[in-house]
């Protein structure tokens, strides 16, 4: 089990090498071709391509895209029993295999600017029981799995809860959910064919409830999946990498994502009757009308795709509506694929067909009304997410000009100024945004947000603190703000008690993975607090450590919960000394200790590991081991402790290369820190021989 999990991390070249040397040449399918995009990286777009398929996800986007095709023809035969038929060659086309394929796969263009996923992707997906996992899980059902169901214990149950948010698949069944149904998408999209057909407006797909993913389809799916071949799986899901494909994989089982549904939309219409609504039925402005309340008050990627709809049926009966072009081209942007966004980031440039529909029904829109305030402001957004910065700038201010007090424009205008490093500018232009009614949803969140980063980067985080009480106070329930204020006062070295009073009232159910690790840093903090002058605990402070123990039966997810409370060595061996399995735990102490920079907490962990558990290469690590990723830091403290256990110097880095041979690779920068790191590694190897 140990050599899966190692070959689990390695590039796709060594997993071969060292893991299935006698494995058959593979027979791929062909690579599907992007067209209307920027230039991309087709050897990498092709490995990864490869696999997807090797690990089924296109094939099962494709069965789920089946399955949406016969609602579709449903909803058709509903309306006239002749449309299937009518309409076959063009189904035929649109949802042909090459077409569903090419519409998938060109999805994760974006994912192509991390190699070190794409290795871990190619390893993870040459592993048969990781295949047997992803089948099973999209079949529903154990796929060529022997023995009994495996009872469901509380860390198991754990386990598959992790799993389901990490994979997005309460997104993925609220998605599939919004296809059906008298308002459903396949609805909609019969409604394009008939003016006079009235869809009731559709709901925005919220994703459902981890806990009835897991009753539903996860515990039946994985009934016979042992929990360590669930941990292997789980590691890929939980990696930054693998939460950037899951998203955009969710993504692709929706139909209507992307362009491909723009366009399917415009076949429909190429079917339509004669354009004018009979007589008691919604008109072009009562579809405006709903298509801006979902733009403005539902504002989801679910709505904004209602609200096309809406306006593409409004556009038929005036195709020279500058509203509706203005209203169209913010729907395109807002159900542009979504963007992974790091910690320091308002925006991540992409090309996507979007983008282009965007720009085409603004700039029309301004052509029928050069000032139309709306459509300046989407263009400077449009322009902003493309890196046009200047251009974005000048559409802002001819909005500006045109209408002071447009809707978000305070907000778009301060993510520009962020952006560009004018911190300043974007503190004032965010709490501008806080102080005016909210006129877009989760507007203030948002500028809430953004602004605890822009005050950071000009130090005056602390003025974060007023901000968000203020906002909390007014609106109570705003779950991520209390998420968000509750990390930034861990962050500060808030008092336990502060932070805990302010993320308690979240529910559990509502991004619980980070609710738990804001909660469980927090009760470790409290431990620590709880101590005499002589670090003894008093009071409560066992108790607060246990319940932080009892919310994290994963080690790992324990570990970093250590690492975030931000307390000394003590209160870090006493969680060791409190936990079932101290060896693990400190492993993973190991790991979160490298991620942190906290090279005390690798020093007092490394010599109470189980030295087995720091050999593998780790997803976490970006597929290093604990030894090359310290190596690859210049943490040379971590370094220092780790070369004093039984660990294999031999194990290969992300790299294909040992540890010692790095180092070599390194030293041509000079840098001090390598030459102590070679000395270690010299003095380490003697103690070996």
């Amino acid at each position: 089990m140990r050599s899966m999990a190692l070959c689990l991390g390695i590039a796709a070249a060594v997993f071969a090498a060292a893991c299935d040397k006698k494995a058959p040449p593979e027979k791929l399918l062909p690579v599907p071709q992007c067209t209307g995009v920027q230039a991309y990286d087709v050897p990498a777009f092709a490995r990864l391509v490869a696999a997807m398929d090797r690990s089924g996800d296109i094939a099962a986007v494709t069965e789920r895209f089946v399955q949406h095709r016969k609602t579709l023809e449903r909803q058709l035969a509903q309306r006239d029993a002749q449309l299937p038929q009518r309409l076959k060659p063009m189904l035929d086309a649109e949802f042909s295999e090459t077409r569903l394929r090419e519409r998938t796969a060109c999805l994760f263009l974006p994912l192509l600017d991390d190699r070190n996923g794409i290795a871990v992707i190619e390893a993870w997906s040459r592993d048969p029981k990781m295949q047997q996992i992803n089948q099973s899980i999209w079949k529903r059902a154990p796929v060529a799995a022997k023995g009994k169901a495996i009872a469901m214990t509380p860390s198991r149950s754990a386990q598959m809860l992790d799993l389901a948010n990490a994979m997005a698949l309460g997104q993925i069944e609220a998605n599939t959910a919004a296809v059906d149904g008298p308002s459903g998408t396949a609805a909609l999209l019969v409604a394009t064919l008939d003016p006079f057909f009235v869809p009731q407006p559709a709901a925005a797909a919220a994703a459902q409830p981890d806990a009835q993913v897991v009753e539903r389809w996860l515990a039946p799916a994985l009934a016979k999946t042992v929990d360590e071949d669930l941990r292997i799986y789980a590691t890929f899901a939980r990696s930054r990498f693998g939460g950037r494909y899951y998203l955009t994989l969710s993504g692709a089982q929706d139909l209507r994502t992307g362009e491909w549904y723009t366009q399917l939309i415009e076949k429909f219409k190429e079917h339509a009757a004669p354009t004018g609504p009979m007589a008691g039925q919604p008109g072009k402005e009562e579809l405006i009308l709903d298509a801006r309340r979902s733009l403005r008050e539902v504002a989801t990627a679910a709505a904004a795709a209602d609200a096309r709809t809406k306006l593409l049926l409004a556009e038929r009966y005036e195709p020279r509506n500058a509203d509706i072009q203005a209203l169209l081209g913010e729907a395109m942007i807002k159900t542009a694929p979504p963007m992974s966004l790091g910690p320091d980031q308002v925006r991540a440039v992409i090309e996507t067909p979007n983008y282009e529909s965007a720009d085409r029904y603004l700039n029309k829109a301004l052509a029928l009304s050069p000032d139309h305030p709306e459509a300046l402001l989407h263009l400077g957004r449009l322009r902003f997410l493309q890196g046009r910065d200047t251009e974005a700038a000048e559409f802002f201010a001819r909005a500006r000009v045109t209408e002071a007090e447009l809707s978000a424009l305070d907000l778009y205008e301060a993510d520009l100024a962020f952006t560009i490093q004018d911190y300043g500018k974007a503190v004032l232009l965010y709490q501008n945004e806080l102080s005016k009614p909210e006129r877009l949803a989760y507007a203030h969140v948002t500028a809430l947000a953004r602004l605890r980063t822009a005050l950071r980067k000009i130090g005056r985080e602390k003025e974060y603190v007023a901000a968000a009480e203020s906002y909390l106070a007014n609106n109570p329930q705003a779950w991520n703000v209390r998420m968000d204020f509750a990390e930034a006062l861990l962050t500060a070295g808030a008092r336990a008690d502060k932070v805990t009073t302010v993320i308690e009232p979240v529910p559990d159910d509502w991004l619980p993975v980070r609710k738990f690790s804001i909660l469980s840093a927090a009760l470790i903090r409290k431990s620590a607090e709880r101590t005499s002058r002589a670090d003894i605990p008093l009071g409560d402070s066992m108790a607060a450590l246990q319940r932080a123990i009892k919310l994290n039966p994963d080690s790992r997810v324990l570990a970093d919960a250590v690492c975030r409370s931000a307390v000394g060595e003590k209160p870090v061996q006493r969680v060791l000394d409190a936990h079932k399995n101290p060896r693990e735990l400190a492993a993973a102490l190991v790991v979160c200790g490298l991620l942190w920079r906290r090279g005390d907490i690798v020093q007092l962990a490394a010599a109470q590991a189980d030295p087995r558990l720091l050999n593998p290469q780790l997803a976490e690590l970006s597929g290093d081991t604990p030894l090359c990723y310290a190596a690859a830091t210049k943490n040379t403290k971590a370094f220092s402790a780790l070369t004093k256990t039984w660990i294999n110097p031999a194990q290969r880095c992300n790299d294909g290369l040992p540890v010692a041979e790095r180092l070599v690779n390194m030293a041509y920068s000079g840098d001090r820190a390598i030459e102590e790191m070679q000395a270690m590694m010299k003095r380490f190897n003697r103690k070996r021989e």
